[in-house]
């Protein structure tokens, strides 16, 4: 079986080859964090990015995220593949008082949030994702917290309420591909509310 000219030249172009290759979850979370930059600059707008960022979890290989980003500013090619390296695992606390998470923050692979007669924001749609998947233990005695999450983000909510009331279920369905955050804990006299809200929304 002979091979026409343009087949030919894929075998042999090693560009080609690599660029087909499967797309790692390191690969996924460089792209999305080059589209947020872009974003944050004005260089895509609202529609363009979520659009963009999206498609970019959903993409198998090298080519899908390549096409995304190669008319932004920094898109270049780096290291492929390898393992993601998550922010460190963080503390919040709210005792008394109060705590907020908002804007352009990185999310660590785990985190644990307390309130003790105070009251706390947990923003994720604006934060950059430093992991795949993502564990969030919340804890409110006698307190209140809301975490929000932007619309492509997969949830797993599992949470018990005593007297009080943690959410089970949120609207709305996540993107393939994109992160999951996985909410556990619970809520005695006081309440966690998960909420799936898009960027142009405030918490």
């Amino acid at each position: 079986m002979r091979l026409r000219k343009d087949e030919k030249a894929e075998v042999n172009d090693p560009a080609s080859r690599h660029g087909s290759m499967q797309a790692a979850d390191t690969d996924r979370i460089q792209i999305a964090q080059l589209l947020s930059d872009a974003a944050e600059s004005g260089t895509l707008q609202l529609n363009e990015y979520e659009d963009r960022l999206t498609r970019a979890y959903a993409a198998q290989t090298y080519d899908e995220l390549d096409r995304l980003s190669a008319d932004l500013p920094g898109a270049v090619t780096q290291g492929r593949g390898g393992m993601c390296h998550p922010a460190p695992s963080t503390l919040l606390l709210a005792i008394l008082t109060g705590f907020e998470r908002r804007g352009r923050w990185n999310v660590p692979q785990r985190l644990t949030t307390f309130a003790l007669w105070g009251g706390g924001v947990l923003d994720l749609r604006y934060a950059d994702f430093t992991s795949p998947d993502v564990e969030i233990r919340s804890y409110s005695i006698m307190g209140g917290q809301t975490i929000v999450v932007p619309p492509e983000i997969n949830l797993d909510l599992k949470g018990v309420g005593v007297m009080g009331s943690f959410d089970q279920k949120v609207d709305g369905e996540g993107s393939p591909g994109a992160p999951c955050v996985r909410i556990r804990g619970f809520s005695v006299w006081g309440s966690v509310n998960v909420k799936r809200r898009k960027r142009t929304d405030t918490a």
